[in-house]
């Protein structure tokens, strides 16, 4: 009802990463908080509150098993022990899988190397308390673990009809195909557009030629000058699909294509030189900032100690002088896309079970490297699609000290939902600022509706009326 719809989320969020324990101002001391997470997409918010210092119980719902799988691989990947990977090398890997398309081939080949320890996760709780004792899949249903051990056997699915059945570049270009139409063969002035309109104004960090590069290939992060041809198949999932006169799974790339992995890590920065620009040109590209951002995120989670090492330099330091201008972006109508995607589909043939994947089945996986350091930080992850009986159980009632709700999930902004919340505490909800294609209409739409949801639920906005002054969340204060 907001215009957010399938264009805008999947596999990041839409809004930079924050301590989500700086919201719990009725506990400022030193017990532990409760946090309900719900929609996140990512781990943006978990990884900042690692570095908090606090103790937290976070609680994680998401709309699908596969971002189950992917918050098991980036935790895997920003743990690992420094005597196995530095940390230069776990950041670029963390970007090229979180938000590449297409990737360099060792970052694939440590998905495939993984996948057996991952199937081990979720199959034997003994051995998940030993390598990753901060993660808890208690509360999923033994179906949803089964169906995660399959994710992951797709991925490290060496069999060549399965390396076959995600063509990735033919999947993104079909996907860019159907959203943009008629205005597919003038893509890059689409992409200015939506560049000029609004991201130029609200993510200062974002430039023009690296937005319209991953919106055209999916590429958004290429922090090394290696070769990135292997397709992410942890971004593969599955839509139920009309084929051939019957509704079949469909394997493809489904989630955003508009808006950006950029918006968590690469668009904000404490530091002022980030800021900089030379002939009106960002010295720094949202790519840079989001590796030093989450540089800085992994090494005090690793660590404990902040990160005080400066940026590395900047890209004009060498290069002699600023680049030219990239030049005013052609306006041109925007239009929704059509309902029916006709981008090209595969549809799913074979059980999980027909899937291979290297070396020998019965043989004990080795234990991952992994730094097993007691963690501040307790993450459970929580059925799909249960939010609604989250207000029956007893137990939960009035224990979150913080609720935090994503563009997609605000229908469960209800008076049912609030009960679970403490009294005087407050309940975040993602911001839309940063979408590109929302209307003028859907955006001043949105907060309206967002507040008669808020006084239904008897909470009270904190901070402005105004859409665009709410910084990265809304924030609703419990009242009663």
């Amino acid at each position: 009802s907001s215009g957010i719809n399938a264009e805008y989320g999947g596999w990041w969020g839409l809004t930079p990463s924050q301590d989500l324990t700086t919201y719990c101002t009725h506990n400022k001391g030193d017990a532990p908080l409760r946090v309900l997470v719900v929609g996140a997409n990512d781990l943006r918010h978990v990884l900042e509150m690692m570095c908090s210092g606090r103790e937290v119980e976070v609680y994680m719902m998401e709309t699908n098993l596969e971002l189950y799988c992917r918050h098991i691989l980036l935790f895997s990947v920003l743990l690992q022990s420094p005597h196995a990977m530095g940390l230069q090398e776990k950041t670029e890997l963390y970007l090229d899988l979180y938000g590449n398309s297409l990737v360099r081939s060792a970052s694939s080949k440590f998905v495939n190397s993984s996948v057996p320890s991952f199937i081990r996760m979720v199959t034997d709780e003994d051995y998940l308390k030993e390598v990753l004792p901060m993660l808890d899949l208690s509360l999923l249903k033994y179906k949803e673990r089964d169906f995660m051990e399959g994710i992951f056997k797709f991925w490290g699915a060496t069999d060549a009809k399965s390396i076959e059945a995600f063509p990735m570049e033919k999947f993104w270009d079909g996907r860019v195909r159907s959203y943009l139409g008629t205005r597919y063969d003038a893509g890059k002035n689409a992409f200015d557009m939506d560049f000029s309109m609004k991201l130029k104004e609200r993510a200062t960090l974002l430039d023009s030629r690296e937005y319209a590069t991953w919106r055209q290939t999916g590429i958004g992060f290429e922090v090394r000058d290696g070769v990135y041809d292997s397709p992410n198949r942890t971004l593969c999932s599955g839509i139920i699909k009309m084929i051939g006169g019957a509704k079949r799974l469909a394997r493809g790339y489904w989630g955003d294509i508009v808006c950006s992995p950029y918006l968590t890590h690469g668009i904000f920065s404490p530091l002022k030189s980030m800021y900089e620009l030379r002939n009106r040109i960002n010295v720094r590209t949202a790519s840079e900032v989001a590796e030093h951002n989450l540089m800085g995120l992994i090494y005090q989670i690793n660590t404990g100690q902040k990160y005080t090492k400066p940026p590395k330099p900047d890209r004009f330091s060498f290069a002699g002088g600023a680049k030219e201008d990239p030049g005013k972006a052609t306006l041109e109508e925007v239009t929704e896309e059509d309902e029916t995607v006709e981008a090209e589909v595969t549809e799913v043939t074979s059980a999980v079970e027909n899937l291979t994947i290297d070396g020998n089945k019965n043989k004990k996986p080795a234990l991952m490297e992994l730094d097993k350091p007691k963690s501040n930080v307790t993450v459970k992850f929580l059925q799909l699609g249960t939010m609604e009986q989250l207000p029956k159980k007893q137990n939960l009632l009035k224990s979150f000290d913080l609720i935090y709700l994503s563009t997609s999930q605000v229908s469960y902004f209800t008076p049912e939902l609030t009960k679970i919340l403490k009294d005087d505490s407050n309940l975040l909800i993602e911001n839309i600022k940063f979408v590109p294609a929302l209307t003028k209409d859907q955006e001043q739409g949105y907060l309206p509706k967002i507040k008669e949801m808020s006084a239904n639920a008897k909470c009270e906005l904190l901070g402005s009326n105004d859409l665009l002054n709410n910084n990265f969340h809304l924030s609703f204060h419990r009242v009663d």
